[in-house]
Order: C-alpha cells, then sequence, then structure tokens
C-alpha cells in the first residue's frame, strides 16, 4: 500500500515538474513573441516617425523666405514690390521668470511702441511663440537686437519676414489691391494672383553632431514669387486719377470714376476711382467705400449712353437709318398706362439729331419698333447682364431682368438706360465694340505674368465676338461724331485735329426704389480718333453739385483725358481739315526755309511755327479751316520771361480761369505788353507735337518747332511767367 503511494505521488511530482516546464516555456514563448512583434512594430511599421524623432535630434531646419513677386505697369514701372524686415516673437517657455518678463518689458517697450503695461499684458501665459511687433523699420530692428543681445532676453528673437511696398502710394491702388500682415493679397491684383505672386519658402537643414555642432549643410533655395505685368501705363494712369480728382474738387461730387481702353486689344490703359486710398496703410472700417472698386463692382443705370445699345440695335435689323426721320413725341409719350415725360420737347426729327439731342421719345419709339425680345437680345449681346471676365475679384454682372420680368412699359425704360444696372467696364467695352467695327473684345488688365528667370506663367489671348455688323458700327459713328459736332456735347469736346465720337448721359440716381431729382450720376463715354479708334474712354462723376449734365460735367474730364492720352501713345490726327492745313503749312515752310538759306545763310530750321488758334473741332464744320502761318523770328523783340515757381496747365472748359485767358488773340504782328495776359509755362517734356501746339496756341504763344517726337528741351522752361504774343521754342525728338 505504502509503495503504491509513493508511486502515485512520484507521478504526480513529475506532472507538475513538467506541468511548470511548460508554463515556463510557454511564458518564454509569448515573451520572445512580443519582442519580436516589438521589435517589428518599431522596426517596421513606425520606422519613419522615430527616424523623424531622431531628426530632430540630429538635424536643425531653417525656413528660408520667398519674396513676393513685384507688380509693375506695361513699361515694366514698379508698383509693387516687397523688401526684406525684421519682426520680433517670444517665446514664454524659455522667458518663465516673472523679473525676466518685467526686464524684457521694460526693456524693449520704448523700442516697440508700447508702454510697459501693455507689454507686460502680452508677456503672459506659457505660449511658445507670440509676436510683439512685425515688419520693424531698419533702425528699430538694429536696435532691438542690440538690447536683446545686451540684456540677455532669452526667449525673444528677431524672424526676418517680408514687406510690401508700394511706392507710389494710392496710384492704381484699385488695380493693385493691398495685402494684409501675413502677405496675403486681400483685394485686386495682389487678391486674384496670390498664389503665382507668393512663390515658394525654402529650407535650410544642418545635420548636428553629439555637442550639436551643426556640419553637412543641404539648402533648398527659396522661390520666388512670379512678377504681375499690368496693361496699364503708370503716367496716363497718374493724369487721370488727377484729373477726376480735381473734377470732385470742382463739382463738390461724392466720387467718379474713369477708365481708358484698347478698342482692339482689349486692354485697360488706365482705371481710376475718386475717393482712392493708400494701400501702404493697413485698412479701416472708415474707408471701406474707398477701397471699393465701383469701375467694375457698383453698378448703376446708365441713363442715355445706353441709347448706343437701342440704336444700334435698331440699325442692325434694318428698322432705321440715320436720315429716317421720326417722331420723338413732343415731350412725352404713352406706354399703356404710363406718361413718360422728357425734358427735350422735340416733335419730328431724322434719327441721327433724335439721338445727338438725347431725345428720350426718340429711343423711346425706336426701342417700340425693335421690340422687347430682340431688343433683349442685343443688351446681352453687347455684355450686359454678365460679367466681363477681367483678371480682378469683385466684378458685378450688373442686372438685366429676364423677359417675363418686364412691365408692359419696360421697353420704354429700358431705351433710356433706366431699369437696367451696369458698370463702367461693361459700358466702355460695349463703346469699344462700336468703336472696332462691332466686334466685342474682353477686357483685361494683365499683360503677362513671368517667373524671375523670364519664363512666361499667363498671357491673356484675346477672346472677341461680333455683336452688330460693320456697317452699323459706321452708322453708329456717325450718330455719335454728331453729339461732339451738333449734340449734347458740343461745348465741350475740343480736341484740334482729331475728330471725336460719344455719348452723353445724365441719369438720376435711385433711391429707395425712386428717382431722386436732386442727385444725379452724369457720364460721357466715347472713343477718339473717330475715323481710326484707338482710345475708347469712360467718365462718370457721383453726385455732382450744381451743373449735373453730362455734356457739361463729364464731356471736359473726357476730353482732357483723352487730350492727354492721344499725346502720351503718339495718335496722328485725324481731321482731314487740319492735315490738309499742316501739309501747306509744310510746303510753305520748306519753301520760305529754302529761300532764306540761299540768300541768308540761315538754317531752316531756325524759322518758327506761328500757329494761331482754330475753333475747337466739335464745332466745326467740314468747309472750315485751321488758320496756321509761317514767319521769320528775325526782327523779333521777345525776351526770355522770368522763372516762376510752380506750373499750371489751364487748358479745358472745366479747368480754365477765365479772368487768365484773353477775350480775343492778339494781333500776329504785335510784340508783347505789359497789358497782355500772364501764363505760367507748363512742361512739355514727353508730349507730341499736336498738344504742344494747342497749349501754345490756346495761350497765344508763337511757337518754334524744331524736330519731330517728342519733347525734350524747351524754352521759356517749364514754370516760367510768358505772356501773349512771347515767343515758345521747343525741340523734339
Amino acid at each position: 500500500m505504502r509503495t503504491k503511494q509513493r508511486r502515485h505521488q512520484t507521478i504526480r511530482q513529475k506532472t507538475d515538474v513538467r506541468r511548470r516546464v511548460l508554463w515556463i516555456v510557454a511564458f518564454l514563448c509569448v515573451w520572445m513573441l512580443a519582442i519580436v512583434g516589438r521589435l517589428a512594430w518599431l522596426q517596421v511599421a513606425r520606422h519613419e516617425h522615430y527616424t523623424d524623432r531622431a531628426a530632430l535630434n540630429q538635424q536643425k531646419e531653417v525656413k528660408t523666405i520667398a519674396s513676393r513677386g513685384a507688380i509693375v505697369d506695361s513699361q515694366e514701372r514698379e508698383l509693387a514690390v516687397s523688401a526684406i524686415a525684421d519682426s520680433v516673437y517670444v517665446d514664454l517657455k524659455q522667458l518663465k521668470e516673472e523679473a525676466d518678463r518685467k526686464r524684457a518689458a521694460e526693456t524693449l517697450s520704448p523700442l516697440l511702441g508700447f508702454n510697459q503695461s501693455e507689454l507686460m499684458k502680452k508677456l503672459t501665459g506659457n505660449s511658445s511663440f507670440l509676436w510683439l511687433k512685425r515688419k520693424l523699420d531698419p533702425t528699430a530692428s538694429q536696435a532691438v537686437n542690440e538690447a536683446v543681445a545686451k540684456n540677455k532676453l532669452h526667449g525673444v528673437a528677431v524672424q526676418k519676414e517680408t514687406q510690401r511696398f508700394y511706392p507710389n502710394n494710392s496710384l492704381a491702388a484699385h488695380l493693385i489691391g493691398y495685402v494684409d500682415a501675413y502677405d496675403k493679397g486681400l483685394a485686386g491684383v495682389e487678391q486674384k494672383y496670390n498664389d503665382l505672386l507668393s512663390g515658394k519658402p525654402g529650407e535650410v537643414q544642418f545635420d548636428k553632431d553629439a555637442s550639436g555642432r551643426p556640419y553637412n549643410r543641404h539648402e533648398i533655395p527659396a522661390m520666388d514669387g512670379a512678377q504681375v505685368v499690368l496693361t496699364i501705363d503708370a503716367v496716363l494712369q497718374h493724369k487721370v486719377e488727377v484729373l477726376l480728382d480735381e473734377a470732385v474738387r470742382m463739382t463738390h461730387a461724392k466720387g467718379a470714376g474713369a477708365i481708358v481702353y484698347d478698342p482692339k486689344t482689349g486692354a485697360i490703359l488706365a482705371l481710376a476711382n475718386v475717393p482712392t486710398f493708400n494701400p501702404n496703410e493697413r485698412p479701416g472700417s472708415a474707408d471701406d467705400n474707398a477701397r471699393a472698386n465701383r469701375a467694375i463692382s457698383w453698378p448703376y443705370e446708365p441713363g442715355s449712353i445706353f441709347k448706343m445699345v437701342t440704336y444700334a440695335a435698331a440699325f442692325e435689323e434694318g428698322l432705321f437709318k440715320p436720315d429716317d426721320m421720326i417722331n420723338c413725341g413732343g415731350g412725352q409719350i404713352t406706354i399703356g398706362k404710363r406718361v413718360i415725360r422728357d425734358t427735350h420737347a422735340y416733335g419730328v426729327l431724322s434719327v441721327e439729331d433724335a439721338f445727338a439731342k438725347s431725345s428720350n421719345g426718340g429711343a423711346i419709339r425706336v426701342a417700340m419698333k425693335l421690340g422687347k425680345e430682340k431688343f433683349h437680345d442685343y443688351i446681352t449681346r453687347f455684355g450686359f447682364g454678365r460679367k466681363t471676365g477681367i483678371e480682378l475679384p469683385g466684378e458685378s454682372r450688373g442686372i438685366v431682368n429676364p423677359l417675363e420680368d418686364w412691365r408692359i412699359d419696360s421697353i420704354g425704360s429700358v431705351a433710356i438706360g433706366q431699369e437696367v444696372s451696369i458698370t463702367l467696364l461693361q459700358a466702355v467695352a460695349a463703346v469699344g465694340a462700336i468703336a472696332n467695327r462691332g466686334v466685342w473684345v474682353k477686357p483685361h488688365v494683365i499683360k503677362k505674368v513671368v517667373t524671375q528667370d523670364g519664363r512666361a506663367l499667363y498671357e491673356p489671348k484675346i477672346e472677341t465676338r461680333q455683336v452688330v455688323s460693320e456697317q452699323t458700327a459706321q452708322m453708329m459713328t456717325r450718330l455719335m461724331e454728331r453729339v461732339v459736332t451738333h449734340g449734347t456735347a458740343r461745348h465741350a469736346i475740343n480736341l484740334t485735329g482729331y475728330t471725336v465720337a460719344g455719348k452723353t448721359g445724365t441719369p438720376q440716381k435711385v433711391e429707395n426704389g425712386r428717382m431722386s431729382h436732386t442727385k444725379y450720376m452724369p457720364s460721357f463715354a466715347g472713343f477718339v480718333p473717330a475715323t481710326d479708334p484707338r482710345l475708347a474712354i469712360i467718365v462718370m462723376i457721383d453726385e455732382p453739385q450744381g451743373r449735373h449734365q453730362g455734356g457739361s460735367v463729364a464731356a471736359p474730364v473726357f476730353n482732357l483725358i483723352a487730350e492727354a492720352a492721344l499725346g502720351d501713345y503718339a495718335v496722328p490726327p485725324d481731321d482731314k481739315s487740319f492735315r490738309d492745313a499742316l501739309a501747306a503749312l509744310s510746303k510753305k515752310y520748306e519753301s520760305q526755309a529754302a529761300d532764306e538759306e540761299s540768300q541768308e545763310g540761315n538754317s531752316p530750321a531756325n524759322a518758327p511755327i506761328e500757329i494761331k488758334p482754330a475753333a475747337p473741332s466739335g464745332n466745326r464744320s467740314s468747309g472750315d479751316q485751321v488758320e496756321i502761318t509761317a514767319r521769320s523770328d528775325k526782327k523779333s523783340n521777345n525776351k526770355p520771361a522770368p522763372s516762376g515757381a510752380s506750373v499750371s496747365e489751364n487748358l479745358s472748359p472745366l479747368t480754365r480761369n477765365p479772368k487768365a485767358a484773353p477775350s480775343k488773340p492778339p494781333p500776329q504782328n504785335s510784340s508783347p505788353n505789359d497789358s497782355a495776359p500772364v501764363f505760367m509755362m507748363p512742361d512739355f517734356s514727353g508730349r507730341g507735337v499736336r498738344a504742344v501746339t494747342q497749349a501754345c496756341a490756346q495761350m497765344n504763344l508763337v511757337i518754334s518747332l524744331h524736330g519731330s517726337g517728342l519733347a525734350v528741351r524747351q524754352f521759356p522752361p517749364p514754370g516760367a511767367k510768358v505772356r501773349a504774343g512771347e515767343t515758345c521754342k521747343v525741340e523734339f525728338q
């Protein structure tokens, strides 16, 4: 029995030992599998994670700044550039102690423009990165760097950033736009092309040894932003802005807008708004209206300039010809139950005269014969009711109601530019279509976008569509010329040597759904030269005080802008009588110069040309002649006038001083005397022969022209005081 018990005990003990061994083996196997699994997890699944963590200890990365690309005009004059500036930040985890923070506030507050208590409020919390002041000027930056080093302000550091700078301040501000504190575009071209302008930041990597010393540098260079080249000309843009600002000042208007457009290419040569703003200054809530690009984003009821669409549609449909007669209603016209009154109470007129005199009744009669379906079709053909697609943010499509929303009398309202809202950009593009033989060209403000190495990223393609036939465009040009010669703009347009076509508008502003009887938005849209249009221009004045007609307020500004643009682009005169007179003068001058050279040995270049002021081109009939004569100055007793301090040009009905202009030109053979009016000599630099001769003719000066091209030298100098009858010598190259 005992032997049997002893045997069972031995077997039990062996079984327990085997069980323990199995448990130990199982535990060891599980442990080994866990180790292998963990190693596999670390070496395979988490390899990149731990490699990156190791790299943080072994490598150091420093970001390098990409400079924002420049914005330039068509001649690549800088309009927006970027410079490197220092910004100050603090790591509050390093600047832990209250005493250290107080010392930092005391040291930096006068350098950063804070008071000490204000800066101490900033230095609270546990942030690892906190901006103190961004984009310091160089003097402040140097002072901060010296103060941080001298006072051992741990956690305070300077970081390089780019700062946007607009060297011409408000010039073309609505086109260029502006950026925020992080150099992100918020308006204009800055916003539209932000991604291309921004570029890509670079990176410098260092490997570090166990002591933290860098070695094995590897750099990924920053890619600077692309350069955006605009179609505008900065010189012309400046002139347009000055003229608009002066017009607003003189008329006490609320604002104004103007666009100069190339009807053949669609390029915007100038686009200006008043009021404007300085993009170098951070925007505030008070100047929201000043920052709005109203030329493309603020639709308004156009009034009579919209009659261009009404008449063009009727001509295209073959319903009328310029010489046809039309009953303008004698002051009122009835549509359904509505009576539309016309301030121009005309009876029967030719279609041409009804347009030139801006008869509302005439336009309504034309539209009613056309019919609302066809009329609506032509409105959309000319681009109204949809965006032009210009490369600027915030463009409005305007308001053109669908046909189902037209009332029975809507056709009468739309015919005279009511119940429809358009932008200045849409209007000038429509005028350009008439100027361009009936072909509408998509407006664009970008000439090209290029990388820093000159590679083109974007160049606009000219997009066109035929809206009316060339024959219709010619008939409309004839009507628009008559507006200038015999119609509502006959007293405002004075471009000697050039034919002009245009249309006035005097729309009433809409307030609370009703037409205002005291607030107007006079406008003038047209193109020059009328025979071969190079420039389409529109001008709108918002709420002028006193005179409010398009012909007396907006047209004179158009005249000044056109004069400046024609001179800047050296557009030759197209008026036949003017060209014939110049040709006759040239022959007479050459003959006289040859005689003088043979008789006296004088150079023909020394004989001055005397030009007498002619009647304004808008008032000349085809039979009028421009009076131009040549004479020798050998017996002239003119003396140089003393120089003055300022330059002034009084050339237009809008800006001319009536007391300064002589009522009659002095006799051509008389010498200047003390009673003759005194003028300040303008600066003729860079201006063409036509502009110089016209300016001198209006001041009744004898002109001595030498060479051709653009003016490079003159006597008397700019700013000198001159009297009517004195000689002005100008050299051209």
